[in-house]
């Protein structure tokens, strides 16, 4: 009785597996995640903020947010500019949900810490899961101009 409980768990498990070895749909046939690049302000003060946006009827898992700095232009950094950063986000968007990430200390710090304005070009990969397979979303080059954690200025960047 017990050899056949044993086998009927495994052959079910064994099905389960099949079903999700199938071959993997494009992510863009089964949700709809979009991720993008903004200035918010609230209370007198702005904030860089990039917005996970889960269209969806399923859940998405977000790892992280890869945060890459070219051209950039800084005077008096108290630091070795890394031009690159990652930012762990590590959370679930819901269906329907949208999650707001501030990077502008992740821009800053990547940056040097510049202690005057300073501008860059801003590219970003935001690295999800969807059930058991890993995407990569690629937001659009921005331009932006700070001063520390300060925002002036995002533009977005012709694509060439």
């Amino acid at each position: 009785m017990n050899m056949m409980r044993d086998s009927f768990w495994a052959s079910r498990l064994f099905r389960r597996w099949r079903k999700t070895k199938s071959e993997p749909s494009p992510p863009d046939s089964r949700t709809n995640f979009s991720a993008l690049l903004r200035i918010f302000r609230q209370d007198g003060w702005v904030y860089l903020e990039l917005l996970l946006i889960n269209r969806s009827d399923v859940t998405i898992w977000v790892k992280e947010a890869t945060v890459v700095l070219s051209e950039l232009k800084a005077n008096w950094q108290t630091t070795t500019s890394s031009g690159q950063v990652k930012h762990d986000i590590l959370q679930n968007i819901g269906p329907d949900d949208t999650l707001r990430v501030s990077i502008a200390r992740d821009i800053y710090d990547a940056a040097g810490r510049p202690q005057g304005n300073y501008s860059c070009l801003v590219s970003i990969k935001v690295c999800y899961r969807l059930d058991n397979e890993w995407f990569i979303q690629k937001l659009d080059t921005y331009r932006v101009e700070m001063a520390a954690l300060t925002v002036f200025r995002l533009r977005r960047e012709a694509q060439g």
